[in-house]
């Protein structure tokens, strides 16, 4: 047996195998019924229903008082920031040669 034979062979051998296996799905697909209408329906229902806004007047209970103060949120500080300020690229360059600044992989100057 050559490399012709052998490979015309396993092509056949696959061939055979894969159009037994459509064959098969489409013979059981076709057993099978069909799924009942809206068994797999997914519904939403709405808590609120819908209303109409207008811009030209605000709703009854909307109503704010003009002498009464907005209500203040309280932010959480994560304290003072501290800084030493920027340096530009070339000033970044002499401080590494230099050795004034630690730095974790060669720069090729």
């Amino acid at each position: 047996m050559n490399w012709t034979q052998f490979l015309l062979s396993l092509a056949a051998v696959y061939s055979g195998y894969y159009l037994l296996n459509v064959l098969f799905d489409l013979l059981r697909s076709r057993g099978q019924p069909s799924a009942e209408e809206g068994q797999d329906e997914l519904v939403f229902s709405e808590e609120h229903q819908p209303r109409q806004v207008s811009s030209e007047q605000p709703p009854a209970g909307d109503a704010q008082d003009p002498d009464a103060e907005p209500k203040s949120r309280q932010a959480i500080s994560s304290g003072p920031l501290q800084s030493t300020g920027g340096v530009s690229l070339k000033q970044l360059f002499s401080l590494a040669q230099s050795d004034l600044i630690e730095y974790t992989k060669a720069i090729p100057y």
